[in-house]
């Protein structure tokens, strides 16, 4: 626990910035999204890298901005061209690069367009569209919504992590993260859906309680499954972290590991109840 201040004070740092850009919603929203989906993607080509799968990585992040543009804000005519122009550029100017193996070159440039930035565009559409859904009321339903999504992941770290030391016995998934326990899962369960109804019963969500169940079982859930696959790609390529962007938190693929899995799924009960 040597790094506990250095985690501190970056957290101090870190999340007053991410709480208010999801309450002020859109360009400040959207330019937090572009850094995280930018950096993870350049972490994530540092990766496949030890694997031999040179992306292009310019090519790879213009991609991945130009999606989440029409993902928050809708697409134009030049801005598609742009895209089909960078995507051409990308599948052509392989055969010139002379870098391992063009096939495996372009998917993993592809992928970083997937994985994370396309799984982070669903918080731009989520933080965009959910107060359609949700109850009209004087305040901000949508931002607490994906404010609560965020604090939910927290509340299922922190359960899964303290608990699972106290009480896990029982390993969850050797082979992909060796410390994770089937204890600590159920207890990451547990606090990802208490903090959805403490939302709802302090009235900072007007949800049903089927809705906060839903999406707190969506994070407990989905979002555990979205931490050990990002285990799995360092655990693949022998890294502890994605990068050493942030101190004592490792990289942004880490930080925001469970979230790309949990946009898509609340994408998904989004379109449920639309």
């Amino acid at each position: 626990m040597k790094d506990l201040p250095l985690r501190l004070a970056v957290a101090a740092i870190g999340i007053p910035i991410l709480v208010f850009s999801i309450l002020k919603g859109h360009i400040y929203f959207f330019m937090i999204i572009v850094l995280i989906s930018v950096v993870g993607q350049w972490e994530l080509y540092n990766l496949l890298k030890a694997k031999a799968m040179h992306a292009q990585r310019l090519p790879g992040i213009l991609l991945g901005l130009g999606l989440l543009y029409l993902v928050a804000f809708g697409g134009n005519d030049m801005l598609i061209i742009i895209l089909l122009l960078v995507a051409t550029f990308l599948f052509g100017s392989e055969m010139f690069r002379n870098k391992g193996s063009a096939n495996l070159n372009i998917a993993a440039t592809l992928m970083g367009v997937v994985y994370p930035t396309a799984f982070l565009s669903g918080l731009l559409f989520l933080r965009f569209n959910i107060h359609e859904i949700l109850p009209k009321t004087e305040y901000n339903p949508g931002g607490i919504f994906v404010l609560t999504m965020f604090v939910s992941v927290w509340g299922c770290d922190t359960f899964a992590y303290f608990l699972g030391m106290a009480f896990g016995k029982h390993r969850l998934f050797e082979r992909v993260s060796p410390k994770k326990s089937i204890e600590g899962a159920v207890a990451g369960l547990f606090g990802a859906v208490l903090v959805f109804f403490l939302a709802k019963w302090i009235g900072l969500l007007v949800i049903s309680d089927a809705l906060a169940l839903v999406s707190g079982l969506i994070v407990g859930t989905v979002g555990q499954l979205g931490d050990l696959v990002e285990s799995w790609f360092k655990r693949d390529v022998a890294v502890k972290d994605s990068s050493s962007l942030l101190p004592g938190h490792g990289g942004m693929l880490d930080r925001f590991d469970s979230m790309m899995f949990i946009a898509p799924a609340f994408i998904i009960l989004y379109l449920v109840f639309v």
